[in-house]
């Protein structure tokens, strides 16, 4: 046999033919380890060939990703602020604030009530119209409260806003009925926070996530 066609044992070291499977001589297999394992190896080139097309597509991903966040950023919604005597449709119903005072004390003569020490009232009234084609409960109504210019919101004192019902005599506000369609009443509301933080800055009437600035 011509010594072209000869090779070597990989284990025992004799000379063998080349391309034979195993050794004449000890009887190893002379094949390679992709050889003998067709099946895994197919398996892992798979396998590798996954994990190189995902960390290709996360790369793009995340290019195109922050492409996109540099030249679209989203628009910025502007807030509307309303004035006092100014329509705001909410859910079912219209709100106007339609006057606000800063007192001392509410109530008449007979019924009233002072402000704390260092306090102030803010009250308001306010229409409120069923614009839908159903009547509307109590518990339908936004919320109604009073919020400074950095935020911070206050509830009303209910018995200032009784007393200041009474003084008024405008309230007709709707409290164990629905409100009909195409009704409007008046509602009062009266807010006590501190008079030093009040004479300073801003401040609003919140209705719902609207707001009517007051001052």
């Amino acid at each position: 046999m011509s010594s072209n066609n000869l090779g070597t044992c990989k284990t025992c070291g004799k000379e063998i033919a080349k391309g034979v499977n195993k050794c004449p001589h000890c009887g190893k297999d002379q094949r390679s380890f992709f050889g003998r394992h067709k099946i895994l190896s197919f398996i892992g080139i798979l396998i590798l060939a996954g994990i190189i097309g995902s960390a290709l597509g996360g790369g793009e991903g995340s290019s195109t990703e922050d492409s996109s966040a540099t030249t679209a950023s989203a628009p910025v919604k502007e807030e509307t602020v309303y004035k006092v005597g100014e329509v705001i449709q909410a859910d079912k119903v219209e709100i106007t604030v339609t006057k606000f005072e800063e007192k001392d004390q509410v109530g008449n003569e007979f019924i009233n009530k002072e402000v704390s020490e260092g306090g102030t009232f803010v009250a308001i009234q306010y229409k409120i119209k069923n614009t839908s084609k159903k009547p509307v409960g109590m518990f339908d109504y936004p919320n109604v409260r009073l919020v400074d210019e950095e935020g911070t919101e206050f509830d009303a004192d209910i018995d200032a806003s009784s007393n200041y019902a009474i003084e008024t005599n405008v309230d007709n506000a709707k409290i164990a009925s629905d409100l009909n369609p195409g009704i409007t009443v008046t509602d009062t509301k009266v807010f006590e926070v501190s008079k030093e933080s009040f004479a300073a800055g801003k401040w609003f009437i919140k209705v719902g996530d609207e707001k009517v600035q007051l001052k």
